[in-house]
């Protein structure tokens, strides 16, 4: 009875030992399981991490696109706008050279009729009221005249048709006469004037 109870004794320590390790391996498995899915939901994590941090930067980078675009398209209509302000200013000028056009050629025909003196003076004083309207508008327009008595010549604006002697040392390579006016738009010459200038010696 004795040795049976031994054996009954050791078949359960036996037992216990063979549950017990199962125990651990199936605790450390488990562990390892647990550890090897921390470590895939990190991975996980990171990659999220990186894809979220991506989109973020291709949204900036978008949304900064889209305001330079903005920028641009918004100097376009300013230009536009500046653009059509100086054709309708060109289009007003080009409507009084026009009317002195027209006015000149009514003076003509009334010198050729023999007008009288006071019709002569109304004509004359509507051409200064014109030439002061053209000059206003050429303001408006970034024109420029160029060609003036007493400057000195430049001939990148002026053109000289004729070369004179100067009667004093002042008058040397400056415009004697000015037979038609130049142009400058916008700081670029359209037309030279055209002037007897004095010789430079």
């Amino acid at each position: 009875m004795i040795f049976g109870n031994k054996k009954a004794q050791q078949m359960k320590a036996m037992v216990e030992e063979v549950l017990t390790e199962a125990l651990r391996r199936q605790s450390q498995e488990l562990a390892e399981q647990q550890t090897r899915q921390a470590q895939r939901l990190d991975d996980m994590m990171d990659k999220n991490q990186k894809a979220v941090r991506g989109l973020s930067s291709t949204v900036e980078d978008f949304l900064d696109t889209l305001q330079d675009e903005n920028e641009k398209h918004q100097d376009l209509q300013q230009e536009y706008a500046k653009a059509k302000e100086r054709e309708q200013s060109l289009l007003g000028l080009l409507g009084l050279y026009q009317e002195q056009a027209e006015l000149f050629e009514q003076w003509v025909a009334a010198q050729n009729q023999g007008s009288s003196e006071a019709a002569l003076e109304a004509w004359r004083q509507q051409q200064v009221i014109l030439k002061g309207k053209i000059a206003a508008e050429s303001r408006l327009c970034v024109i420029e005249s160029t060609g003036l008595t007493g400057e000195l010549v430049d001939y990148r604006i002026h053109e000289v048709l004729q070369a004179l002697e100067p009667e004093t040392r002042e008058q040397e390579g400056t415009v004697a006469k000015v037979y038609s006016h130049g142009m400058l738009y916008q700081g670029s010459v359209i037309r030279k004037a055209r002037v007897a200038a004095y010789r430079k010696e």
